[in-house]
């Protein structure tokens, strides 16, 4: 089957995004109730939210396929899945597997407490299954030589894409959001530890996505602010809005804003490298920052400076490193 056909149109990767944003607006949904103790058996309103959404997802998936093979049927079934997506097949097989064990698994052990429900295995089939249908737009996108600089409404099927694999890999590293710690409370060093590393982590799922995307193209105005929103929107279902999530969401509009208008200086100038490596290490200092004078002001933080102060400078290195990593110097000056 050539190429072109089994290419998808802009409008079909946006209808796969509003399938895949049914699907995980459910798990975030489900978080929520979990967090708050309003999950008692297998068949709840949230679940039949999510498992619609997946439901939706895989019809919409096998649609698309059926369409291509009647447009050539001499092609096998395989040789009809649309560019990009045939991980996203597999992953309705895991996932309907995975809902169907997560099924009897709540049967036989009952519904998870707290962290458990992060990490069982049958939530983890779900969190793998609904990542490579989500994930498909984004490959399709990776796999032809498009425009390198695309218009934002060019772009919004593959920046839904990857927004929807951060914010489901963040919701899986809720442990580790470094939003929602208490920093009040945080008084042993052990404690301190685990925040600082927590702190490490976040800024990674923050700043990774972009980098990924910096790999292939020169990124429209509003990419950066639309991923850090996307996310920390998401991750404040879980806890009910809170306070600390709010303010999260407050500081990804100004680390975003900050991120796209450093970055739009790549369209302007043949100094990308300069600035994909100043983005990556002042922009989680203004995250960091912006986190910790709230925590000062609203939550009493008393931590001392080589603390907090630490935590800003080191989170900007890790994301420096990390961007050396992802875009070496010679893919960023090509």
């Amino acid at each position: 089957m050539s190429r072109d056909v089994k290419a998808l149109s802009w409008k079909n990767h946006l209808i796969t995004m509003f399938m895949g944003s049914w699907l995980i607006i459910g798990i975030f949904i489900d978080g929520f109730a979990h967090n708050h103790g309003n999950v008692e058996t297998f068949f709840t309103p949230w679940h039949a939210v999510l498992y619609s959404g997946f439901l939706a997802s895989a019809v919409w998936i096998f649609w698309i396929t059926y369409r291509n093979k009647i447009k050539l049927p001499s092609s096998s079934w395989v040789q009809a899945i649309p560019l990009g997506y045939g991980l996203g097949v597999i992953g309705v097989f895991i996932f309907l597997v995975g809902g169907i064990c997560d099924m009897i698994w709540h049967i036989v052990f009952g519904i998870e407490i707290g962290i458990e429900a992060l990490l069982s295995p049958t939530h983890l089939m779900l969190f793998s299954g609904a990542l490579l249908i989500i994930s498909s737009p984004f490959r399709t996108a990776w796999m032809t030589k498009k425009n390198p600089s695309p218009k934002f409404i060019e772009f919004l099927p593959t920046l839904l894409s990857i927004a929807l694999v951060m914010a489901i890999i963040s919701f899986f590293l809720m442990y580790a959001w470094g939003f929602n710690l208490n920093i009040f409370m945080l008084e042993e060093q052990d404690a301190q530890e685990r925040a600082f590393v927590d702190f490490l982590i976040t800024t990674q799922l923050l700043v990774v996505p972009v980098f990924l995307l910096l790999k292939r193209w020169k990124l429209p105005l509003g990419s950066v602010t639309f991923l850090f929103v996307f996310a920390t929107i998401l991750m404040a279902v879980p806890f009910g809005f809170s306070g600390r999530s709010t303010a999260s969401i407050l500081i990804a509009i100004i680390a975003g804003i900050h991120g796209d208008f450093m970055l739009r200086g790549i369209h302007k100038t043949n100094s990308s490298l300069l600035l994909i490596r100043l983005f990556a290490f002042f922009n989680p200092i203004i995250v960091w920052s912006l986190y910790f004078i709230n925590e000062r002001i609203y939550y009493a933080m008393d931590w001392p400076p080589e603390l907090w102060g630490g935590t800003i400078f080191l989170c900007g290195l890790c994301s420096l490193g990390m961007s050396i990593l992802v875009v070496p110097p010679l893919e960023a000056e090509r």
